[in-house]
């Protein structure tokens, strides 16, 4: 608790201050910021008094307003019920966002490579939706993996947590590590991932002992992707995905409509450019279709529910811009 007895200087003022009459309130100095208070709230306090109100509890206490905000603002932009996001504990949405820094900080912080990216810094965030606490978070060089700081991760979770997380961090030994721990996810799956379905017509030898390559038929995305009208969701089932049938999940494909596919490729070109290398030709083809792996129940999650929960993804989003806009943390 920030105000414990009623003084003259309130967590208003500090609010204030901080939000709204300076957003230069790290540079600039105790004097001018008491001036600026006094001015729009009349409240009179020392240069010295103020810094010792810079203290844990008002960082605590800003945070939890940033929280609750944050929590707000997702909730308005998202349409899905109460009832469908009450099924889980915490819903973990993992992103990250980079930017470049000047090329004098390459061996402290070494870029991702591409075009002209010598140094830069990547900030990996994983939030909460239910509470707005931020879980896990790390600041390191541009050319860390996605992969590996999800991993890192997976001893955080707790039973009845849902993770979304896209296809940077995308693992199938971490899926199922958390459907081991029962922990629940939902994922773009990668489009070089084989994936399968238990055949129901399968050959076997004279003994009766069963041809292992007829005990699986392969599923053929483009293929099913013809068959779907632009918006539209189709769910396979349950599947066995990767070669060596590591993870047992339901399937969901959703088409992209005509304005998100040209979005999509739009990105895609636009990737290409800053990283150099070409998309490959089946990915080119797929690109039209958004392929998810869950381990959700159908009971709780429908087909399409599926597709809208991940879109929650984006919501992070709005940390970032919020961070490069108002905080301008990628201005070096």
């Amino acid at each position: 608790k920030f105000v414990k007895r009623k003084r003259k200087f309130s967590g208003a003022d500090l609010a204030t201050i901080c939000i709204w009459i300076s957003q230069r309130v790290a540079s600039d100095s105790l004097v001018r910021l008491c001036s600026r208070l006094h001015a729009v709230t009349g409240t009179v306090l020392s240069p010295e008094g103020l810094n010792k109100r810079f203290n844990e509890k008002s960082v605590l206490f800003l945070k939890h307003i940033f929280s609750l905000l944050l929590q707000q603002k997702i909730c308005e932009q998202t349409h899905i019920s109460n009832q469908l996001l009450a099924h889980f504990q915490r819903i973990r949405i993992m992103d990250a966002t980079m930017f470049q820094v000047p090329n004098t900080l390459e061996h402290i912080y070494p870029g991702s490579g591409g075009c002209a990216q010598t140094a830069g810094i990547k900030i990996q965030l994983e939030y909460d939706l239910h509470s707005g606490q931020f879980l896990n978070f790390q600041v390191g060089p541009g050319k860390n993996n996605d992969k590996t700081f999800g991993t890192e991760c997976l001893d955080t979770l707790r039973p009845g947590d849902l993770c979304i997380r896209d296809l940077g961090y995308f693992s199938l030994e971490d899926l199922d590590q958390m459907d081991q721990r029962g922990t629940y996810f939902i994922s773009r799956l990668k489009l070089n991932s084989n994936v399968y379905i238990k055949n129901p017509n399968p050959t076997f030898f004279h003994n009766g002992a069963l041809k292992k390559q007829t005990e699986y038929v392969k599923i053929n995305l483009q293929m099913m992707m013809e068959r779907l009208l632009p918006g539209e969701t189709y769910e396979v089932g349950n599947v066995y995905v990767g070669d060596q049938k590591v993870l047992f999940a339901r399937l969901v494909l959703y088409r992209l409509t005509e304005k998100q596919l040209r979005e999509r490729r739009k990105k895609q070109m636009e990737s290409e450019k800053k990283k150099g290398k070409p998309y490959s030709k089946k990915s080119k083809i797929l690109s039209g279709l958004n392929v998810y792996v869950t381990n959700t129940p159908w009971e709780w999650v429908s087909m399409k529910q599926v597709h809208e929960l991940y879109s929650l993804r984006w919501q992070i989003e709005i940390v970032f811009k919020t961070w490069k806009s108002l905080f301008h943390i990628d201005h070096c």
